[in-house]
């Protein structure tokens, strides 16, 4: 709104705010379309636009094409909002609109089953093929998991890497360790690692291949045998089952990917 945070920010945080009299590189100021005055604003100057998909103008997407500066928000108040989020932004492909988008949904689902579905769905769905650079949400669902699910979905569609990333296969008959386990362990000791993708694979059949995009691969060989990736190369095979996790601590940190866990 209009109101100013009456503490020190983190130089990390910005503000969206409705005043344009803050001078403040952390304040943002949002702006409705329907407010927007071309001739008065600051061109050179980000800003963000609010835009409902529902009124959508030709005035509206003349300001936009002149406004390269702004970030917009598109607002649906569909149920179901995909397909009318998707339809702009084939739009926005045909008239080459290069604006950052924050996609804005309302998710009214109070189950966390249903509330997780919907948003992978309506927003995943658009991000996983480069439609859209941010997600908001309006919900009453309990924050921790509204912010777990965004960053889930963020991670996902390979928007925002924020953790670390655990590929494992779904296990079968040729799985020779307990894959739940001994994903825990690996969890246990790399998950401070942003940004790195860690192959957990229960045999040699289809796992190099279904970890094709992993940093690192760890594969069951035979029982109690592990095999160590690098991408898709083949590092060291056939260790012992209670030394693997050990050895591939070290392979990360051979590879410069290790950092030390921050201490708690």
């Amino acid at each position: 709104g209009t109101k100013k945070i009456n503490f020190r920010l983190p130089s990390s945080l910005m503000v969206l705010t409705d005043n344009n009299n803050y001078d403040n590189k952390q304040y943002f100021r949002l702006i409705n379309i329907e407010d927007f005055d071309l001739k008065e604003s600051d061109i050179e100057t980000p800003f963000f636009l609010s835009i409902d998909l529902n009124d959508f103008s030709n005035v509206t997407k003349k300001n936009i094409l002149k406004t390269p500066k702004a970030i917009l928000i598109l607002i649906s108040k569909e149920k179901n909002p995909y397909r009318l989020l998707r339809r702009w932004f084939h739009y926005a492909l045909e008239f080459k609109i290069k604006n950052p988008v924050i996609i804005r949904c309302k998710i009214s689902d109070h189950q966390i089953d249903k509330f997780l579905i919907n948003t992978s769905i309506d927003i995943g769905g658009l991000l996983i093929d480069g439609f859209g650079d941010g997600i908001w949400l309006d919900t009453k669902t309990e924050p921790g998991v509204v912010n777990q699910t965004i960053f889930g979905v963020l991670q996902a569609s390979r928007t925002r890497i924020s953790k670390t990333e655990y590929i494992s296969c779904p296990s079968c008959g040729r799985t020779l360790f307990d894959l739940q386990e001994t994903t825990g362990k690996i969890r246990e000791r790399t998950s401070h690692l942003k940004g790195v993708k860690i192959g957990v694979m229960g045999c040699i059949v289809n796992g190099p291949g279904e970890m094709a995009d992993a940093d690192y691969g760890y594969v069951g060989t035979g029982e109690g045998k592990i095999s160590l990736y690098k991408g898709q190369s083949l590092v060291e095979r056939n260790i012992p089952s209670d030394k693997a996790v050990d050895a591939l601590v070290e392979l990360i940190s051979e590879n410069g990917d290790w950092v030390d866990p921050p201490h708690v």
